[in-house]
């Protein structure tokens, strides 16, 4: 090789070495251009043509960003890369001076497609690499080395169309010079890195010596914290060998499929947020009408329009359109007019938006369905109940049309045993073969989760419960996300082997370090040995759980316990978490140890197992902790749905319910009226309540006998309701805990606006059902006494006679 040669190659290298990435919130590079250049890689590895369409392109890039890069699908992007390569020096495309561009300098998508413009490596690279296809094999290698996780190389480099393995040998003839002159020359010259062997990645070279396991490496996919995210998505999910243990599946799919086999054709149309779940829906859908394992990943993406043949009906047709919206707006209209018009039944998965916009115009073409967007949206507000399909079907399209809005599916319960299956995966049997295995902080995790039995799945459900009715609602995708940062902290197997192997300690104490970083009870809530995890800030589910202080003091004995050498007397932890507790015990003791402290309540949370003598205990901790006394209460009843609650516990729920409502409606506490007060009073006074009314007019009295409580099971709600239901109050647990903390005597307890206004709303349908029925001659006013007792003052009004009478 001459030097010219060695040189131009060296320039060529340090290009692809210093090609321009972006990164994204919490330090996770974009991979859009390395995933094009790893296609081009593999375009000169199989030795096609230097130049090659955009549409060409955005096709297989496309389909990379389905299984590697997911995230880059919502936006579909394809032309970001083609576009910007080109000022890493690399790239050329054609006509590049005649194309518009952006103001941040993009390519205009439209346009490639419509100019049909092509691209590729520069001559000069193209050249380089196609001449010695070890070069371009090495540029691949270290491409993927630096961007993409070690679970993901040999799956990629197939997917390019490149060799997981190569091995090369140097021709003697390479090195072979006329005189010893230039045989010195070669030997002091750097070395080739055409003629190096090369057998395959450098991880993939280290790993031979280092246990793997990949179910590390895929929980790590799952969250975009040091990760790349890579498998946040469905596209990627129904490939990825470890998934189907971990999918929990919706109890949708089977109404679902009941729906798309029976006699009559339908459209079913799923919709909801980015990351509720419908293309896995749809996924799970389209393996068991195709008769598919539900426990094997698919040996190909699921293409734009999937058709399955159900033998049930004739061998009838039934469509899978996996996404309408990534599809432009004539071409959804298209697939909506196929649906409807073709024989067969069709499972359309949609964003909300797009899928208005095309039934809105569907419908303004046949001119026959009006208010069809004030229709939809009716529908889709629906929440979801089981065997309940017949409410959500729309009567009113050629096919009858099942709409179902996974974002009024209550996801809770799903998420969180979503935790168990992480917990319980068969992947973890790989780690037997690793001979950190009896330290590993990564095990250790895993075993003091398993040992909980189930607890911590309840303790994860509980606090997803409080975000859902005190927050927002998360969606499946961001549980997840949370979840798979919680078991590992973003520690690999590598990273938790050295630990183990390095540290001094004997035992299981060599893993005690490493598990005070990624312990799940921390990570969980977004910490880090007591302190926030800035990079954990991007996870949804830990900005919202920031917003409150979970692992605060709980009362004098149990903070009296925290810091004994005897530790707590209510509730025991797992084996493998007494030495981290003894150590975090200690340094709460000191002067500056409040985060340990508020470390140790975490950890008692989610991995304390209560013992026989200390249930009431407990049921103080978790009530404390959770800061709602009525959450237990809230999600047994929603997991239930119905009120499992005794007759006496009802009746006084019910009329502490009521209690708060007369302090409410009248401005007075309840501790002003008498004990056996059982009557509702309504009154007229001031809506802004910034004066205090020591006499007020009565306009309505209601008797606590007229009150009851039920369940409403579609919304998964409590209600106070008057008359069997004549008018209905819904209990959300942001107000029961109110009423719980009113009721105890926390008169510092607030009400946010709009359940105060939920309660003004229940005020007024209250009068308006009353309406007339009360006396216009009776006058009614409540009055507060010098010794604050309300009592009620009745009068007789005579009109005739323009006489007030007392009622006595």
């Amino acid at each position: 090789m001459s030097d010219l040669h060695f040189v131009v190659m060296n320039r060529i290298q340090e290009l692809f070495s210093k090609v321009r990435v972006q990164v994204g919130r919490g330090g996770a590079p974009h991979l859009h251009k390395p995933l094009l250049l790893l296609l081009a890689l593999g375009r000169c590895w199989n030795g096609e043509e230097r130049m090659e369409r955009f549409s060409v392109y955005d096709r297989d890039l496309s389909s990379l960003f389905a299984r590697f890069y997911p995230y880059a699908l919502e936006h579909s992007n394809t032309h970001y890369p083609f576009g910007r390569l080109e000022g890493d020096g690399l790239w050329e495309i054609e006509d590049s001076a005649s194309l518009k561009r952006t103001s941040v300098g993009h390519l205009w998508k439209s346009q490639l497609f419509q100019r049909d413009i092509h691209g590729g490596f520069t001559a000069d690279v193209f050249a380089a690499l196609t001449q010695d296809r070890s070069f371009a094999f090495r540029i691949a290698t270290d491409l993927i080395s630096r961007f993409f996780d070690v679970s993901q190389h040999a799956s990629l480099f197939a997917a390019v169309g490149l060799p997981t393995s190569w091995e090369m040998t140097c021709d003697s003839e390479t090195f072979r010079v006329g005189d010893s002159e230039s045989e010195g020359k070669e030997q002091n010259r750097k070395p080739n890195l055409a003629s190096l062997s090369i057998r395959a990645p450098r991880e993939t070279q280290g790993a031979a010596h280092m246990h793997q396991n990949g179910l590390i490496s895929y929980l790590n996919s799952l969250h975009n914290v040091g990760a790349s995210g890579a498998n946040a998505l469905a596209e990627s999910q129904a490939l990825n060998e470890y998934f189907f243990e971990i999918y929990e599946p919706f109890e949708i799919v089977d109404a679902i499929c009941d729906v798309l086999t029976a006699g009559t054709d339908h459209v079913v149309v799923l919709t909801g947020h980015a990351g509720d779940g419908k293309s896995t829906v749809a996924l799970d859908v389209f393996k068991r009408l195709s008769g598919l394992s539900p426990v094997a990943p698919l040996t190909a993406a699921l293409k734009e329009v999937e058709a399955v043949a159900d033998p049930a009906n004739g061998g009838r047709l039934i469509h899978v359109l996996k996404d309408m919206s990534e599809l432009s707006a004539a071409v959804r209209l298209q697939k909506l007019e196929m649906s409807f018009g073709e024989p067969g039944s069709w499972l359309i998965v949609s964003n909300t938006g797009p899928l208005l916009n095309t039934l809105r115009e569907f419908s303004e073409r046949r001119q026959a369905l009006p208010d069809i967007e004030s229709r939809i949206l009716a529908y889709l507000n629906r929440p979801y109940v089981k065997d309940d399909i017949e409410s959500h079907i729309l009567r009113m399209f050629p096919k009858d049309l099942l709409i179902l809005n996974m974002a009024r599916l209550d996801n809770v319960s799903l998420g969180a045993r979503v935790l168990t299956r992480m917990i319980n995966h068969t992947g973890w049997a790989k780690c037997n073969a690793c001979e950190a295995q009896s330290a590993c902080p990564l095990l250790l995790n895993q075993r003091a989760l398993k040992a909980t039995e189930g607890g911590a799945e309840e303790r994860v459900r509980w606090i997803y419960q409080r975000l859902n009715a005190y927050e927002q609602r998360l969606t499946l995708r961001q549980m997840i996300a949370q979840l798979a940062f919680a078991m590992t902290g973003g520690m690999t197997c590598k990273e938790a082997k050295n630990l183990v192997l390095e540290s001094p300690s004997e035992g299981i104490d060599k893993g005690t370090g490493g598990l005070e970083g990624i312990l799940f009870s921390e990570g969980f809530f977004g910490y880090r040995n007591g302190k926030p995890v800035q990079e954990a800030g991007g996870l949804t589910a830990v900005q919202l759980l920031r917003r409150q202080v979970f692992g605060g003091p709980i009362a004098v004995d149990f903070e009296r316990e925290l810091l004994s050498s005897n530790g707590n007397g209510w509730a025991t932890l797992p084996e493998w978490l007494k030495p981290l507790s003894g150590r975090w015990r200690l340094r709460g003791q000191e002067s500056p140890g409040v985060q340990w402290r508020f470390a140790q309540r975490r950890m008692l949370y989610i991995f304390g197992q209560p013992i026989p003598s200390g249930k009431a205990a407990a049921e103080t901790f978790w009530a404390t902790f959770l800061q709602s006394p009525r959450l237990r209460d809230f999600d047994l009843w929603s997991s239930q749905q119905e009120l499992i609650i005794s007759y006496g516990e009802r009746s006084r729920l019910c009329r502490a319910c009521l209690r708060v409502l007369l302090e409410i409606f009248s401005g007075f506490s309840a501790g002003q009226f008498r004990h056996d007060q059982e009557r509702l009073y309504l009154t007229l006074r001031r809506p802004d309540r910034a004066v205090i009314q020591p006499t007020q007019f009565v306009m309505a009295t209601l008797s606590f006998q007229d009150f009851d409580l039920a369940y409403d099971v579609s919304r998964r709600l409590p209600l106070l309701q008057f008359r069997n239901g004549v008018v209905k109050l819904p209990l959300t647990l942001p107000l029961l805990d109110f009423i719980e903390n009113r009721v105890s005597g926390d008169l510092g307890s607030e009400l946010a606006r709009i359940h105060l206004a939920q309660l003004e709303w229940f005020r007024a349908e209250l009068l308006r059902v009353l309406g007339d029925s009360s006396d216009s001659f009776r006058i009614q006013l409540l009055r507060a006494g010098i010794d604050g007792q309300v009592h009620a003052h009745r009068y007789l009004l005579d009109n005739n006679r323009q006489v007030l009478e007392v009622d006595q």
